[in-house]
């Protein structure tokens, strides 16, 4: 009798002991069965019976690749992001301006004229204000991320990264670091080509650049180290899985490829050459993320071409 109980096999959940038939079922007891199939999972049932019906992990971690193009937001949840993204980057600098005026004011420090518009124009673009600008843009882009955390997971109910989509679609780092090369490559190609037709004038960006060394190394460390991440975030991830659940491949990717390069346009206003660029790079990088269904690759290819961007500026003090 005890070796009979010894070599008896029991439920893989509830521990009870189990009879020959319900061994060949599945090793799950009558009750345990009972009990999974009154939670209503639509969990698809394997050869060695049905997961744990009592799994406390939320029903999502059972789903171990969930699909980004098809995700539990719609358009209007992703236009709102993309929305209050660009918000943030307004009001946020506008709040710390408004702050270091009370500050200076509180401590006597003269002001400028702000009835005088060329005095007003000019304190706008000192290096203190555009530095001040700069960095709270950093603090901005953090916002931004918290805001798309929440939507995607609803407060962690579900996952982030494999939500939006996080992985190397296939590929090693190597060969995204070697098409990251290439795209530099070509966009530095196409920039002199264009360059013999398009106007090329100083963009406003290009006037805070040359305003000091510290606005220099505030926008390398925003380009290289914020931006990508916050910027593929919401385009490539939110915007275009939103957009893609209930639009054609094609119609997405030129939507989120002139979303992205129309709001990088007023930053660059007057550079065509670099608006075309940017136009080409969105592109490419909207056309990765059809193809994988992840954003790391953007992440990584965006991070990288900003990188050198940002070496080649503070090489070139800002030109």
């Amino acid at each position: 009798m005890v070796d009979q109980l010894a070599s008896a096999e029991a439920c893989r959940l509830c521990g009870v002991l189990l009879n020959q038939d319900q061994v060949q079922a599945g090793k799950l007891c009558a009750q345990c069965v009972e009990a999974y199939h009154s939670e209503g999972s639509d969990a698809p049932q394997t050869a060695q019976g049905p997961s744990a019906p009592f799994d406390f992990t939320p029903y999502f971690k059972r789903d171990a690749s969930p699909d980004p193009d098809n995700p539990p937001w719609g358009p209007i949840t992703g236009i709102s992001v993309l929305l209050s993204s660009f918000a943030l980057i307004v009001v946020i600098p506008m709040f710390a301006v408004v702050a270091w005026i009370l500050i200076q004011t509180a401590r006597g420090a003269p002001l400028p004229d702000f009835g005088n518009v060329e005095e007003f124009k000019q304190w706008v673009l000192s290096p203190n204000i555009i530095l001040l600008q700069v960095v709270s843009t950093i603090v901005a882009h953090a916002i931004t991320l918290a805001i798309c955390w929440a939507v995607v997971t609803k407060l962690r109910g579900r996952p982030f990264w494999q939500s939006l989509g996080w992985s190397w679609g296939g590929r090693s780092v190597w060969y995204w670091l070697v098409f990251s090369a290439c795209i530099l490559v070509a966009l530095q190609l196409v920039g002199q080509a264009l360059s013999r037709f398009l106007p090329e004038a100083e963009s406003p960006m290009a006037q805070w650049l040359k305003a000091s060394p510290q606005i220099r190394i505030a926008v390398a460390v925003l380009a290289t180290f914020t931006a990508p991440l916050v910027e593929e975030v919401v385009y490539r991830g939110l915007l275009f899985s939103s957009l893609r659940k209930h639009l054609g491949m094609i119609t997405t990717v030129l939507v989120v490829t002139l979303v992205f390069g129309g709001v990088h346009v007023f930053q660059n206003w007057g550079a065509w050459v670099s608006i075309v660029s940017l136009m080409l790079l969105s592109l490419a990088l909207t056309i990765v993320r059809a193809r994988t269904k992840s954003i790391l690759p953007c992440v990584f290819i965006h991070t990288v071409n900003n990188a050198v961007a940002s070496v080649l500026i503070l090489l070139n003090k800002g030109s």
